[in-house]
């Protein structure tokens, strides 16, 4: 076969791929000597074809001002016989797609590093303005040395979207797209951020959160309705996968803070330190015997975002959870359809009955006897007192649900704002959670705290979780600030 050359430049060599959008080609920089990629999209035949080739080259400009390591670099937009055509950094590579279908699943460990080189990138993307639009599997890259790179910006999509508007039809799979995006909205930084947490999913999953379908428009509703599979095999991701696929775009974390969080699961995927207010603390059950004549039962607070900066010498921050469960923020939305699981769709605020609890609410008192486990001079356990931290997070838990205009005013104005994202936020959380136990509170730090939280939700599961707090003390009322889970598993 005879080599063809585009635009007097790139000589085209053999296929790589090819899909309803365009082609991809590897071909020769015969100006610069050098092997490139050489992306040729399809424009649709018909009144928008100019509209959409514009745009497109408009499209490939604002990519080829970005420059990441993370990020297939673009050379250069060029037309070719009305198409446009990107021209490529060329990465002998497999795409994330083909490498789940090959090998199957990745370890939790695995997918956050493979997820922070994208996040990195996609922030990166943001800082400057690009919205990607096309996060999922097929434009990750893995090439050699453990190499990650994102592929694809903003292009695929806008050609997608102009295939539906042309056709009707949705031209290659919906299963990545954020809610809102499905249901018309435009793209934006956070739906770049349920995208990328989709595909997440389907590292350590093996399969999207919406599942697969054939009938694309069937899927395309099934995004927009939010219902999707908990994840059982993400472990130490399950949390932030969690924040990313919120239903609510501004609850979710941004593109910086989950590309830090994913560095903290990468390399500590066990334990998360926030760093505001506090230094490195042991990991130390400093555990109260607590003598409760009665169980507090109540529902379970808001969601804290995943929150951390890439370490640079010691410390690693993070927010991934909620106030008492940032993995289990989406349990109770469970549905028992085929793709299964009800993400954060957020439910009816004004409908739900409160629970009942089991046991009227009661302070708990602490055993004098010492505890068990030897516990460094900087870590006490903590015997609640009037006016002091573990007395306000414990006071907290008694003022829920039917308190929760109170409970809301014990969250600083900080936490009310972000994660929580805002009172409406908070409201649709606690209406998806049966009830809460708050146990064995103790110290590890000056106005920090640990505690055991265990849920029941609507739907019947139940977790358990310990959280580390820290309180502020705001106009003499102790207020809670930040929390971060250590650990979630059902029980």
């Amino acid at each position: 076969m005879t080599e063809r050359l585009v635009s007097g430049r790139y000589r085209l060599v053999e296929p790589l791929g090819s899909g309803g959008m365009g082609e991809v080609w590897r071909a020769y920089d015969e100006r610069l000597h050098r092997t490139v990629a050489v992306k040729r999209m399809r424009v649709p035949a018909g009144p928008e074809a100019e509209r959409v080739t514009r745009l497109a080259m408009r499209e490939g400009r604002i990519a080829a001002r970005l420059q990441h390591p993370g990020a297939i670099t673009v050379y250069d937009v060029i037309d070719d016989d009305g198409n446009p055509c990107l021209v490529m950094e060329y990465l002998p590579s497999t795409s994330l797609s083909a490498a789940l279908a090959s090998t199957g699943p990745l370890s939790p460990e695995e997918a956050a590093r493979v997820g922070f080189a994208i996040a990195a990138a996609l922030a990166a993307a943001h800082e400057a303005g690009i919205v990607h639009r096309d996060v999922k599997p097929g434009n990750v890259l893995l090439g050699e040395d453990e190499r990650v790179k994102i592929t694809d910006f903003g292009i695929s999509r806008l050609a997608a979207d102009s295939a539906v508007t042309a056709t009707a039809t949705v031209k290659g799979t919906p299963a990545y797209l954020a809610p809102e995006v499905a249901r018309g909205d435009v793209a934006t930084f956070a739906s770049d951020v349920f995208s990328l947490g989709a595909t997440l999913y389907a590292a350590v999953e093996g399969a999207p959160p919406f599942g697969r379908d054939d009938n694309p428009i069937a899927l395309l509703y099934r995004v927009a309705t939010g219902v999707f599979e908990l994840p059982t095999h993400a472990g130490a991701l399950t949390p932030l996968l969690m924040r990313m696929l919120d239903m609510d775009p501004t609850a979710r974390p941004t593109m910086a803070e989950v590309r830090d969080a994913l560095d903290a699961v990468e390399h500590d995927p066990i334990a998360f330190v926030p760093t505001q207010q506090l230094a490195p603390v042991e990991a130390v059950q400093a555990k109260v015997e607590a003598v409760q004549a009665k169980t507090v039962l109540v529902e379970p607070p808001v969601q804290v975002e995943a929150r951390r900066r890439r370490k640079s010498a010691l410390v690693v921050l993070v927010a991934l959870a909620v106030l008492a469960g940032g993995t289990v923020a989406a349990l109770a939305l469970l549905d028992d359809q085929a793709s299964g699981v009800a993400a954060p769709t957020p439910p009816p605020t004004s409908t739900q009955a409160p629970p009942q609890p089991t046991a009227q609410p009661t302070t708990v008192q602490p055993t004098t006897a010492e505890p068990t486990t030897t516990v460094p001079p900087a870590v006490n356990p903590v015997a609640p007192t009037p006016g002091d931290p573990a007395t306000a997070l414990t006071d907290y838990y008694g003022l829920m649900p039917a308190g929760l205009d109170k409970g809301w005013e014990r969250l600083t104005e900080k936490f009310q704002r972000y994660p929580a994202g805002g009172y409406g936020g908070y409201q649709s959380f606690w209406g998806s959670v049966r009830e809460v136990r708050i146990s064995d509170v103790s110290s590890v730090g000056e106005n920090t705290l640990k505690a055991t939280i265990d849920y029941r939700f609507a739907d019947g599961r139940s977790v358990r979780e310990v959280h580390r707090y820290v309180l502020v003390n705001a106009g003499g009322q102790w207020k809670i600030d930040q929390s971060t889970v250590l650990s979630s598993r059902p029980v």
